[in-house]
């Protein structure tokens, strides 16, 4: 084998080039009994939905073309019947897809408590970079994983609907947001179908609680600011962190690393200190593509490298306590089994500060 990884440079170069045009997926769960012969449906335009239209009660179906309306890359219904509840749904969600942002339309705070901690767990144990959007929490979320709507009233533009509690507008935001990707952003978005929105008394001072707030701007409805629910920082996570298009292109980073390292280097090339050195040169190669295209700061030393102390730790688990006393040259030249540790340290252009984040690839 020659002491090049070819396919991989190219696939990653691929994913640089096509980084900004991938927007999101928006899945919206919805609980309804008029057609029980399916589970999932995909939607990329309201004339796909027209074929469908039976399936769906009234509500349901507006619910829908509101998602449609911010233009994600593709809208997924996940229905489930009526006296299912949120976990049965996303039980579903969790056998067929492995990212996307995921709302709902539903009066009951267990609702959303429960869609909340479903994003904390496959996000955090499970490392999927699902996202949420959930409206007044039990408890707030605390997580750059969760997005949460504050405003308690909506206006519609359409007569027939009017002024509504918030929650009903779940499924617009929901869109917009999949939307938005990595080169537009969500602060200032308008809302097209809002005619107008119940502020709260302190804009400022419920943001700084890390919830989403649509603003009244000349009689247009905007996000005031692109933040998620968290509001704990620390050196691994810090404020920029709480912006919802930092998160997203750290999610959209992670997942082309692991999923060229899944299905083009596992497997494919012995786990060796000098094939992980050349895994590790084409992740950097991505950077530097993403850098050109304004994602990163070109201006700033966008790297990633092999997480020692995570790769000692792994043999010292694993019952080589003499890993302890290695040198970092030993621990590099010792790759772990199957698994390749890698670290980055990235300057997302739109954040204040760099973004240090461990990968463990297996």
């Amino acid at each position: 084998m020659a002491n090049t990884l070819p396919d991989i440079n190219i696939l990653f170069k691929q994913r640089a080039a096509t980084f900004t045009q991938r927007g999101g997926v928006a899945i919206l769960i919805l609980k309804d009994d008029t057609d029980k012969n399916f589970n999932t449906a995909e939607y990329k335009t309201e004339t796909d939905l027209e074929l469908d239209e039976a399936k769906y009660t009234a509500n349901n179906l507006q619910y829908i073309k509101d998602t449609l309306l911010g233009k994600p890359s593709k809208v997924v219904v996940v229905r489930v019947d009526a006296e299912k509840g949120v976990t049965d749904a996303l039980d579903i969600v969790k056998n067929l897809y492995s990212t996307g942002w995921i709302s709902l339309v539903s009066d009951a705070k267990a609702d959303y408590d429960t869609l909340a901690s479903w994003t904390k767990t496959r996000r955090d144990t499970g490392k999927k970079t699902f996202k949420s959007i959930v409206y007044d929490p039990t408890t707030p979320p605390d997580h750059e994983g969760i997005v949460v709507l504050e405003n308690t009233k909506v206006t519609f533009k359409d007569n027939a609907r009017g002024q509504k509690d918030g929650y009903e507008f779940l499924p617009t935001l929901l869109g917009y947001i999949a939307s938005a990707g990595t080169d537009i952003g969500t602060t200032y978005m308008a809302m097209e179908n809002l005619k107008y929105v119940t502020e709260p008394d302190n804009i400022n001072a419920e943001i700084q609680l890390g919830k989403l707030i649509l603003i009244n701007d000349e009689n247009i409805v905007k996000i005031g600011l692109g933040v998620n629910s968290l509001t704990t920082f620390s050196k691994d996570k810090t404020e920029d962190f709480s912006l919802i298009e930092v998160i997203e292109a750290k999610d959209l980073i992670t997942d082309d690393i692991r999923s060229i390292f899944k299905n083009s280097y596992l497997g494919k090339y012995k786990n060796k200190s000098d094939n992980q050195m050349l895994f590790v040169g084409a992740v950097n190669t991505y950077f530097t593509g993403l850098a050109d295209r304004d994602v990163l700061d070109d201006g700033f030393e966008n790297t990633s490298y092999i997480n020692i102390e995570a790769q000692r730790q792994a043999w010292v688990k694993d019952g080589k306590t003499e890993a302890k006393d290695w040198d970092d040259a030993t621990v590099k030249k010792n790759t772990f089994k199957r698994k390749l540790f890698l670290a980055g340290n990235v300057k997302v252009l739109t954040s204040m500060t760099d973004v240090d984040f461990p990968i463990t690839l297996e």
